[in-house]
């Protein structure tokens, strides 16, 4: 029997795709099923929702604030497989399993793959996440290594360029961080900071447990709670986290020397329309039909920059989260300044003469059938999953709202591109 510390929530359904996510609490912790009948490959993924925008806070049951240097998620990332019996990875690999983490802006998330030892893996993971080991050797000689991985991203220019932008369109919020920290900020942390962030973040209430493979769900439920009940210290709470108040500008154009055979353009617009749950995904998918109705390969903006020889690619994209939002759209050009004027009267156009409807359904009818095949992959559907779950939302919700998706959705979503709000960062070669 499930002891009452699960507590079964709704089953996700979606009958036109005939699939279904269970979900659950365990301890406070949010668990989500995908059911993969004559699936083979077993999947599991902890997300823990502290990222590298969580540099300040309050921690529970104190009225103090606490600043941490840059990187520290990051840097608790890459020591989370390291224990005092040996190396996890290893550890997976020893009995057929595979293991990956990774830190983004707000979340950190750690994975395993495995064909059979299931109950093992789950209960390897869940002692990666949240029994953590650190000493100050260890410490000191992680900082070379991310030392070493920030230089790496640094000689990218398509990283630099990124992070530039960013940098440019926010003044106080920590998205313009790069999510590894500084060289210097890195230096600043030590283990006893490592073990304070832990304790705040990594708790049931502050985590996402996802499941997928061949399981029936009462079964890997029992599973999922006798290992969360052996290596989760239940019974905490996550900090208050404190956001900076982050003006409406953004600081202007630059131009920055980087060794690149082909100077890059990124123009990058800040969105102070925040919004939260359903509103914003709806924003959110809006806009990214309007940059790719605007910009793609199948646009007429593409085709004329193309014949002018300016450009063979342009990239673009749309992020958004409750306390922050941006557009950019970039490009490899030998004349990135004419480039730059052009994409920007095309915004202009566009934002007087709208989006063609036709055009606009066609592309809405193609997401749909992407959205289809995103159920194959286990980690697409976590990490979609996990995300929406903390919007208020669920991964069928981008079905439905594709469903409801109109014109005047694309029209409204424009001013993602208003004009007062650009920032241009042109990077040519030097000299």
């Amino acid at each position: 029997m499930i002891a009452r510390l699960l507590s079964r929530l709704p089953t996700l359904r979606d009958p036109l795709l005939d699939e279904q996510i269970h979900a659950a609490r365990i301890y406070g912790m949010n668990v989500f099923i995908l059911p993969k009948p004559a699936f083979q490959r077993q999947y599991a993924e902890v997300c823990v929702n502290y990222g590298s925008n969580d540099t300040t806070f309050i921690p529970h049951g104190s009225d103090a604030q606490v600043s941490v240097p840059a990187g520290v998620a990051h840097f608790l990332e890459h020591k989370m497989f390291e224990k005092p019996w040996g190396d996890a990875f290893s550890a997976f690999a020893s009995f057929g399993a595979s293991a990956n983490a990774y830190t983004t802006n707000n979340s950190t998330s750690y994975q395993f793959w495995s064909l059979d030892n299931y109950d093992k893996g789950l209960a390897l993971l869940m002692e990666v996440v949240f029994a953590p080991y650190f000493t100050k050797e260890s410490v000191e000689k992680e900082k070379n290594i991310i030392a070493q991985e920030i230089s790496m991203y640094e000689d990218q220019p398509e990283w630099r360029i990124f992070r530039e932008t960013l940098g440019r369109l926010y003044k106080e919020h920590p998205v313009r961080l790069d999510i590894a920290g500084t060289y210097e900020s890195i230096q600043a942390i030590d283990e006893d900071l490592l073990y304070m962030c832990h304790k705040n973040f990594y708790c049931p209430e502050n985590a996402t447990l996802f499941i997928a493979g061949d399981f029936e769900p009462d079964e890997i439920l029992e599973l999922a709670q006798s290992v969360i009940e052996k290596h989760v210290d239940v019974g905490r709470e996550p900090p208050i986290r404190i956001r900076p108040n982050e003006p409406p500008d953004v600081s202007g154009d630059v131009r920055i020397n980087l060794p690149v055979p082909t100077p890059l353009l990124n123009i990058g617009w800040k969105d102070n329309h925040l919004l939260n749950g359903r509103e914003l995904l709806r924003r959110e998918m809006a806009c990214a039909f309007f940059l790719d109705i605007t910009f793609g390969k199948s646009s007429d903006f593409f085709a004329q920059v193309h014949k002018q020889g300016l450009t063979d690619n342009l990239s673009f994209s749309y992020e958004a989260w409750p306390d922050y939002a941006f557009s950019i759209v970039g490009a490899e050009s030998e004349n990135p300044d004419v480039l730059n004027e052009m994409i920007l009267e095309e915004v202009n156009r566009v934002g007087m003469d709208g989006v063609d409807a036709a055009e606009f359904e066609r592309k809405r009818r193609a997401a749909l059938g992407r959205f289809i095949t995103v159920f194959s992959s286990f980690e697409s559907v976590g990490m979609s999953q996990i995300r929406l779950s903390n919007l208020g939302e669920n991964l069928f919700s981008y079905g439905s709202i594709l469903e409801s998706l109109d014109i005047s959705d694309i029209d409204a979503s424009m001013d993602c591109l208003a004009q007062g709000m650009k920032v241009s960062v042109i990077v040519a070669n030097e000299g």
